[in-house]
């Protein structure tokens, strides 16, 4: 198909403004990133598995695109991250109580 109509000049300044937006919508702010005084240490912990759990699934992406050393060293920091994520979990059970069994 032949198109009749040439596609208008690109705005680099536009581009750009939309590019901040976009940043600045999807990316949190740095105030975000700050912890509360309030903040209880079960909370603490639940946000950093959070956390771990959004880093280890990151890890095991870009691992999967990778070839070679490459690979396994972000490959090996995804282990570290599952067995943070594992112990934190763990610290989280041991918080919470549990029933006694009769």
């Amino acid at each position: 198909m032949h198109k009749v109509v040439p596609d208008p000049p690109r705005d680099p300044a536009k581009d750009r403004a939309a590019f901040n937006r976009a940043i600045d919508h999807y990316l949190p702010t740095p105030d975000a990133q700050s912890t509360h005084s309030d903040l209880s240490f079960e909370d603490a912990l639940l946000f950093t598995a959070s956390l771990l759990d959004s880093a280890s699934a990151t890890a095991l992406d870009c691992g999967e695109l990778l070839h070679s050393s490459e690979r396994a060293k972000v490959l090996a920091v995804w282990h570290l991250l599952e067995i943070a994520k594992t112990t934190v979990d763990r610290s989280i059970e041991c918080l919470r109580p549990t029933t006694a069994k009769t």
